[in-house]
């Protein structure tokens, strides 16, 4: 089995700040915007209790993998005072299969697989677990 790349994701302390850098310096156009995001489900996915934050997925047309700012409003940090943090995004043909692998191996997933909308609006399986280092990985399963 292996994983395929889908998005990389960077936890911002300045939204605007960062839309200056990637959107206005580096030219990486707008996908989709989410703000006010919250709720119980994201909440579970990231491991932190009373998530509410806003999100924005840059993409270039000529690219297959998209950047995802996430800004970080309310709820536990996740051991990052500044709410700073980075994280990557893989796809992969089995979740189920990872997921029982991932737990047998004590590398300890945030929840249970979940079913949550993705930038485009269809639905995918996923889930995150944290690396030794603090290293996000989202594993996600596309709905075929």
């Amino acid at each position: 089995m292996s994983a395929s790349m889908h998005h990389v994701s960077i936890f911002v302390q300045d939204m605007k700040r960062a839309l200056q850098l990637f959107n206005g310096i580096l030219g990486m156009p707008i996908m989709q915007q989410l703000e006010g995001i919250r709720g119980s489900s994201i909440s579970t996915l990231l491991g932190i209790p009373d998530f509410r934050g806003d999100m924005i997925f840059l993409k270039h047309p000529d690219q297959q993998i998209c950047l995802e700012l996430v800004h970080q409003t309310r709820g536990d940090q996740g051991g990052n005072s500044d709410g700073s943090g980075f994280g990557t995004s893989l796809t992969v043909p089995d979740l189920d299969a990872v997921h029982a692998s991932l737990s047998r191996e004590s590398w300890h997933p945030l929840s249970e697989p979940l079913n949550m909308p993705d930038p485009s609006g269809r639905y995918v399986r996923l889930f995150c677990f944290r690396t030794e280092e603090g290293f996000m990985v989202e594993l996600i399963q596309r709905a075929d």
